[in-house]
């Protein structure tokens, strides 16, 4: 066929190409909302990549669809340009004729060039204008209703149907409990009664339950943490006792640790779990003075350690006092955390052989 028929084969295919685009354009959107509005629904969160690779995916499978409904071959569009141009199958009788030869069959084609030559490609109307208009509604709605659907579809499903309860309201410290756990800290801090092993690692375990408590927990949650570092503070007792230690240092750590953990109950007035004694919530020295360790917290004998007017010395200052030195030194260690120079872990482990290695030498 000439160059006449050729203009005429391109602007078909270029209208079956626009079709399988839109086609492809509606199914990628199509496949695309169908699986982010049941993951908004069910508050499952997809990577933004598994999206593209779903849209051209949808893209492949409908403009592969529409290709394979919509393809055609040089006899179709002989017939359809016959049919459409009213060209009375001069252009099919010269496609079933091409290949022979002779002057009536020459004469024939001349024609038929020429009568297409005559016409403008725009002569020639876009077939199925309204499905393919349809399919284009359908492709701009998935455009728009894509973000819209990312941003204000709630997980619904999963907020209605777990059977996780709905989050608790903070339990808010009251200041006499600040004030008491505090008062237990500085005492742990002064007494005497206990190794130094014991003593920082309970230290360890109250800052740290302090540590939660200004972050904010729920009723429900309290007891947990609780119970947490009243097992922590076992594991202390424990893991000290299980030292070469005198026999009367591992009764005296013991009953620091069961002093500790009945104010700790005592504090947040909870009820000790089935299975642990009672105990007993007063001054672990049975009543009597200890020279060493005055009345437990609360009393008036003063027994408050002040560690300011100690002398320290600083590498840098020389002998200076620890109350000149302590704020120095606390922000320089809290910038070591955050420049993960030195771990929680590392600083911990630090202190406690540190403290260790005085006792010993005691």
């Amino acid at each position: 066929m000439d160059e006449n028929f050729k203009k005429f084969k391109r602007r078909v295919w270029l209208e079956i190409l626009i079709k399988c685009i839109v086609c492809g354009l509606a199914a990628a959107f199509i496949a695309v909302n169908a699986v982010l509005v049941p993951c908004k629904l069910f508050g499952i969160k997809l990577l933004w990549l598994f999206y593209i690779l779903i849209a051209l995916g949808g893209f492949a499978v409908g403009g592969g669809i529409a290709f394979v409904i919509l393809r055609t071959d040089d006899k179709k569009i002989a017939k359809r340009l016959d049919s459409e141009l009213k060209l009375e199958e001069r252009v099919q009788t010269a496609y079933m004729f091409g290949g022979h030869g002779g002057a009536m069959l020459d004469l024939q084609r001349g024609n038929a060039s020429a009568e297409l030559g005559k016409l403008s490609v725009k002569a020639l109307p876009f077939k199925n204008v309204a499905a393919t208009v349809l399919c284009g509604v359908v492709a701009l709605t998935g455009v728009i209703a894509a973000p819209i659907a990312a941003k204000f579809v709630p997980p619904v499903y999963a907020a209605n149907n777990n059977n996780e309860p709905p989050d608790e309201p903070k339990r808010p410290v009251t200041d006499w409990e600040w004030a008491a756990l505090d008062e237990l800290i500085n005492y742990v801090r002064a007494s005497k009664k206990a190794d130094t092993v014991t003593k920082t690692g309970m230290l360890l375990e109250l800052e740290g339950l302090r540590s939660v408590l200004a972050d904010g927990v729920s009723q429900s949650s309290l007891f947990t943490f609780v119970q947490n570092t009243v097992s922590n503070i076992r594991n202390v007792v424990k893991d000290a006792n299980g030292r070469d230690i005198s026999e009367d240092q591992k009764t005296l750590n013991s009953e620091e640790e069961a002093y500790v953990i009945n104010k700790i109950y005592e504090i947040f007035s909870l009820q000790k779990p089935d299975g642990e004694g009672d105990g007993d919530s007063s001054d672990p020295s049975g009543g009597e003075e200890d020279p060493d360790n005055p009345e437990g917290p609360g009393g008036d004998s003063g027994w408050e350690l002040d560690v300011n007017d100690v002398p320290f010395y600083d590498p840098d200052k020389g002998y200076v006092k620890v109350g000149e030195i302590r704020e120095e030194y606390y922000q320089r260690v809290q910038a070591a955390f955050e420049e993960g120079t030195i771990s929680r872990e590392e600083w911990e482990y630090i202190i406690v052989t540190y403290f260790a290695d005085l006792s010993n030498k005691e």
